[in-house]
């Protein structure tokens, strides 16, 4: 199915967000809450709808048990889509843009909005994310591909995702994620010293343990190299231990950051170094690339798309700790490179600044150019 919207007089429609709230800092969580912002700047009426509401005071000693936890928030979450649903104000126009992901997440949220979105009037935005979205819909095609096509619109953030949706009979719109051009102020460095850096959730398939080996024969080169580690996760504390038994030094666990927080990181630090196994498009090489760090990660899934080896990025094969670890060392041992690196990566990264992906945003909604931004935002590229 498929609807434009047209705003009544120069009232713009409703936008509910659908989408993961902090904590955890995630990807999706992270492009919401920046959604949220930046559609309310702009003058459009847009409210987070989190698919992970925080338990009310009585029940809040329940969130230390998993299961318990996933039921009651559940149940939470099914209400205030009932609430959407009910809401006279989502008739013509509104908009329901959900963040959408594989497997359990699909399921406990995707599908309960899928199947009841077309009571509400609303134009469906499904923003599918995630670098296992082949295996889920291969997988679990009998189930997941009638859910998708009831969603007005499936967006994605990157050409991976394109073509994998092409593969499975859909056609999907690019739409790229936010970049913080203002948050993450380029930072001109005279000199790229072995402070390494990597913002991402400390689970499996982001393989931080690639990174932690890397960084081990970095240091024998660089004795006093150093590496921040932010993030929370499942392997958390198995990585501190490998970081000890190893007889690693310099290496800071900062736990979850908060996203405002993580410029003044990126300030602290010259090379960013990231070694996921599976991903899609994600952010933090972006904000990377806007503070001015030389990105040095592996090809996974759709990164290949957004780093061009030798131009605005070093890249290796996934799971290839000698060779991310030597790609570390031709930044520091070329620094001519590192400063082009650091360049070319900023110049990249501005296609995502709000100004370029709100005109496409408006366009996926099926709005009117008439809420388009008004004037330049005033971003700070250098900061010395």
């Amino acid at each position: 199915m498929s609807r434009n919207l047209k705003s009544r007089g120069s009232n713009p429609p409703q936008v509910w967000i659908v989408a993961p709230s902090p904590p955890p800092y995630g990807g999706m969580s992270v492009q919401a809450e920046k959604l949220t912002r930046k559609l309310a700047s702009q003058g459009i009426a847009a409210e987070l709808i989190p698919t992970n509401p925080a338990l009310p005071g009585p029940l809040k000693a329940l969130e230390r048990i998993p299961i318990i936890r996933t039921i009651l928030r559940e149940i939470q979450y099914l209400i205030s889509l009932a609430r959407i649903i009910r809401d006279p104000g989502l008739g013509d126009p509104g908009v329901v843009h959900h963040f959408s992901a594989s497997y359990l997440f699909f399921f406990l949220h995707s599908a309960p909005l899928l199947l009841l979105g077309r009571f509400c009037g609303a134009k469906i935005v499904l923003n599918y994310r995630g670098g296992q979205a082949a295996d889920f819909l291969r997988s679990w095609s009998w189930a997941a591909l009638p859910l998708l096509r009831r969603a007005d619109q499936i967006v994605v953030p990157s050409e991976f995702l394109q073509r994998v949706f092409q593969d499975f009979g859909f056609a999907s719109t690019l739409l790229p994620n936010i970049a913080d051009t203002e948050l993450f102020p380029f930072v001109e460095r005279r000199q790229f010293s072995p402070r390494l850096f990597v913002s991402r959730s400390l689970e499996p398939m982001y393989d931080v343990e690639c990174v932690l080996c890397a960084f081990q024969k970095v240091q024998c080169r660089f004795p006093r190299a150093v590496l921040g580690v932010a993030g929370d996760g499942s392997e958390a504390s198995r990585l501190s231990s490998l970081a000890r038994e190893w007889g690693l030094h310099g290496v800071s666990f900062y736990g979850a950051v908060p996203h405002e927080e993580l410029p003044s990181l990126y300030r602290q630090h010259d090379i960013y170094v990231n070694a996921s196994r599976v991903d899609n498009f994600p952010g933090a090489l972006v904000e990377a690339a806007c503070a001015g760090l030389p990105i040095v990660t592996t090809r996974a899934g759709g990164i290949r798309e957004m780093i061009r080896h030798g131009e605005n990025g070093l890249l290796c094969d996934v799971g290839d700790a000698d060779a991310l670890a030597n790609n570390v060392l031709e930044i520091l041992e070329n620094q001519a490179l590192a400063r082009q690196l650091a360049q070319n990566a900023r110049s990249w990264a501005e296609q995502f600044s709000w100004r370029n992906v709100f005109p496409q945003l408006l366009q996926c909604y099926g709005l009117a150019s008439e809420h388009s931004i008004p004037a330049l935002e005033s971003d700070q590229i250098l900061a010395h």
